[in-house]
């Protein structure tokens, strides 16, 4: 894997009372989507995926992830602080 993507502002989610995760660059979205997402089953999660490979690539900004990111936590139903 290249060198990581930092987000400029980190995306926080929780689950109803789960403990909260903060992530803060592509390379800890693509390993928590992939390891620890609740639902697999989502396009947006799918999109995610595949934006965080773009970022980690060098083909995309990490805005991209990011983005790709908050809608997944939206279709799985996760909660998102700040934004």
């Amino acid at each position: 894997m290249t060198d990581d993507k930092f987000f400029s502002i980190p995306v926080t989610l929780s689950s109803g009372g789960a403990r909260k995760i903060t992530i803060r660059s592509a390379g800890e979205a693509a390993w928590f989507l992939a390891e620890k997402w609740p639902r697999l089953d989502g396009s947006a999660f799918m999109k995610a995926l595949r934006a965080c490979a773009a970022v980690l690539d060098g083909r995309r900004p990490a805005t991209h992830a990011r983005r790709a990111l908050l809608l997944a936590a939206r279709e799985a139903e996760l909660a998102i602080d700040g934004r």
